[in-house]
């Protein structure tokens, strides 16, 4: 055999080798694929047991999440999340709670030492029934403030009176004054009497009031269904002391009848509660030089007012310079 021969059968056992190879690699590799996208019963075989364990995975859980489902799924609960709803450290919260009661104390009590220290100076008339309506309305929303019904002030008022205001009332038991106006200890002279009349003894406690007091504002009050101007305008024997009281309201009732001062919301008795307010305040405002002289200076001011018990509200019915 010579050499080209030999050659040509060599170089065609390579060949044979090579195809042999190379068509046994492309088969591995289909198989591979076919694994995968469970084409073949194989890769069905292998894949069905791998469900249950997935599932018995999820539900006993991991011991240890991955970051990623400790973000998504697990509750927040770290420095960041705390210093986002309350700051920078919860320590801070009560030190601005504290911070916080300390000035609103600080002010009330500001606020009180104000009050205080101005009830020993002479309140004008203007403010004093600015003082009164507004502790009225206060009263009337249930809002009541008992700033100055307290142990402190108790202490406070045991070494001095200063009233801002003289209240002459009727003595009728749904018409208290400090309640009404939303006062305090020491802060109205209150004169009371049946129908708020008034005689020399009640005359001379607000001569005292205002002389010795320094109070400038006199508010006699009326009421709604008052029973001693009721009795009067309905007439009839009196006995007792009774009589000196309805006698002294008669003319304040006859002078209501004479005016016609009736109103829509104010009947005879309304009207004649007024006209009796209005007859007591005039009487206070000729008393005498101890009222006289500070009206007449400007330094005391008389007024009449009415007082609705269903409602509670307080109105001026009679304010001459004011």
């Amino acid at each position: 055999m010579n050499v080209r021969v030999l050659k040509h059968i060599m170089a065609a056992a390579i060949f044979v080798v090579s195809a042999a190879f190379l068509a046994g690699a492309s088969g591995t590799a289909k198989e591979h694929g076919s694994a995968q996208t469970g084409d073949s019963p194989a890769a069905d075989q292998v894949a069905a047991p791998a469900e249950p364990a997935q599932s018995k995975s999820k539900r006993k859980g991991t011991k240890k999440p991955t970051a990623e489902y400790a973000r998504d799924v697990a509750p927040i609960n770290t420095d960041e999340a705390v210093e986002r709803i309350i700051g920078k450290s919860q320590n801070s919260v009560p030190k601005k709670k504290k911070s916080s009661h300390k000035k609103k104390v600080s002010r009330v009590a500001q606020e009180q030492s104000t009050d205080s220290h101005h009830a020993a100076i002479p309140v004008d008339s203007e403010e004093a029934v600015k003082r009164l309506l507004e502790g009225n309305r206060r009263y009337i929303a249930g809002k009541n403030s008992a700033n100055h019904r307290t142990a402190k002030r108790r202490t406070e008022v045991a070494k001095g009176q200063h009233p801002f205001a003289v209240i002459v009332g009727c003595s009728d038991s749904r018409v208290p004054p400090e309640i009404l106006f939303d006062q305090g200890i020491g802060d109205l002279f209150v004169v009371r009497s049946a129908g708020n009349v008034i005689d020399d003894v009640a005359i001379g406690s607000i001569e005292y009031a205002v002389e010795h007091l320094g109070v400038q504002l006199v508010v006699v009050l009326g009421h709604e269904r008052c029973g001693a101007v009721d009795a009067t305008l309905k007439g009839g024997a009196v006995g007792g002391k009774l009589k000196t009281v309805v006698d002294a309201i008669k003319p304040a009732v006859e002078k209501a009848k004479a005016k016609g001062q009736v109103s829509q919301g104010c009947d005879l008795l309304c009207a004649s509660v007024k006209s009796n307010s209005r007859m007591v305040a005039e009487k206070l405002r000729k008393s005498g030089p101890a009222l006289t002289d500070p009206i007449e200076n400007g330094l005391l001011r008389v007024v009449g007012a009415y007082y609705e018990l269903d409602s509670g509200v307080v109105s001026l019915t009679y304010k001459p310079v004011l």
